[in-house]
C-alpha cells in the first residue's frame, strides 16, 4: 500500500461510472478478481528482488510478527464489540454471498508464490506495473460500491482495533525479541504501509530492521487477503477493516466489502485514510527517538 493522488483519481472514475452505467454485468466482479490476481502476482515478484538468505531469515520472523499484530487486533476488536453498547448493531449490511468453487484464499497464495517464482526467473517492472493495477482494482472496485455515510457513526471501531491491536502487538515483540521498542511501534503503526515502514525504519535503525518492517506490513496486507474468506462471516465489515489497517482504502477493500459487509465501503475508506494520515506522522516522529 501507498500513499498516491492517483488512487483517488481511479476511485472516483470508477465510482461515477457505477452510478451511470446501471445495472450492472458480472464481468464487473470477474475482472475485479483477475486484477487481484494480478496485483498479488506482483507483490510476489517485487519480492524476488531481495536476497535469499535474508528472506530465510526475515520472512519467518516477519511473517509471526504479522500474524501477531492481526491476532491482537481481532482481540481488540472483539473486545470492543463485547463491551460497546451498539454491539448488537455493528453489522453495516447484508452479508454478501461467496460461494466460491475454488477458496479464493488458495488463488491469492498461489498468485503470490508464482509471481516470487516468476520474478525470480525474469525481471518483471513491478514498481511501475503495481501502481497500474492497484488504480485498475480500485476502479473496479468503486464500480460495484455501495456507499453508507451512516457507517462512519461507527468509524471509532475499527480505529481503536487497528491503534490497540498496533501497541500491544508491539509490547509482545519487544518482550519475545528484544527489539528496540520504537522500531516495533514503528512497525506496527504502519497499519500495512511498507512501502513507508521499509524505508524510514531502514534509514533509522538500518537495513535488517527495515526489511523486517516492510516484510512484516506486506505479510500483514497478504494475510488479511487471505484470511478475509475465512474470517468475514464472525468479524463481519467493521473487524476486516480493522485488520486491513490503512490497507482498507485500497488493496483490501475489495476484500471488507466482499467478505465482510457489502455496505461497508465507507467505513473501509474512511479508516484506511485516517491509520494513512496516522501512519505518515507517527513513524517519522518514532523513528526519531531511534
Amino acid at each position: 500500500m501507498e500513499f498516491d493522488p492517483y488512487l483517488y483519481v481511479a476511485f472516483l472514475i470508477g465510482l461515477l461510472a457505477g452510478r451511470v452505467l446501471r445495472p450492472h454485468s458480472p464481468w464487473v466482479g470477474r475482472a475485479t478478481l483477475v486484477t487481484i490476481g494480478v496485483l498479488v502476482g506482483l507483490l510476489g515478484a517485487s519480492l524476488a528482488a531481495v536476497p535469499v538468505d535474508r528472506l530465510l531469515l526475515t520472512i519467518p520472523l516477519s511473517l509471526a510478527f504479522a500474524a501477531l499484530i492481526l491476532v491482537l487486533t481481532i482481540g481488540a476488536y472483539a473486545l470492543l464489540i463485547r463491551w460497546s453498547p451498539g454491539a448488537e448493531t455493528t453489522a453495516t449490511g447484508p452479508r454478501p454471498r461467496t460461494n466460491e468453487r475454488v477458496p479464493l484464499s488458495l488463488l491469492l497464495l498461489a498468485a503470490l508464490l508464482g509471481g516470487y517464482a516468476l520474478g525470480r526467473v525474469i525481471v518483471l517492472p513491478t514498481a511501475a506495473a503495481i501502481p497500474w493495477a492497484l488504480y485498475a482494482m480500485l476502479a473496479l472496485v468503486a464500480f460495484d460500491l455501495k456507499l453508507r455515510t451512516a457507517a462512519l457513526r461507527r468509524l471509532w471501531v475499527p480505529l481503536t482495533a487497528a491503534v490497540a491491536g498496533a501497541i500491544a502487538a508491539a509490547a509482545v515483540f519487544v518482550l519475545l525479541t528484544s527489539t528496540s521498542a520504537t522500531v516495533a511501534l514503528a512497525t506496527t503503526f504502519a497499519f500495512g504501509w511498507y512501502t513507508l515502514a521499509g524505508p524510514l525504519v531502514g534509514a533509522r535503525a538500518g537495513a535488517v530492521l527495515g526489511l523486517l518492517a516492510f516484510s512484516t506490513n506486506f505479510l500483514r496486507e497478504d494475510l488479511t487477503m487471505l484470511l478475509s474468506p475465512v474470517f468475514g462471516r464472525r468479524l463481519r465489515g467493521e473487524g476486516l477493516v480493522a485488520m486491513g489497517g490503512a490497507t482498507s482504502m485500497d488493496t483490501t477493500l475489495y476484500f471488507v466489502t466482499r467478505y465482510g459487509d457489502a455496505d461497508a465501503g465507507s467505513l473501509a475508506l474512511a479508516s484506511g485514510l485516517v491509520l494513512t494520515v496516522v501512519a505518515s506522522l507517527v513513524l517519522p516522529a518514532l523513528l526519531a527517538l531511534a
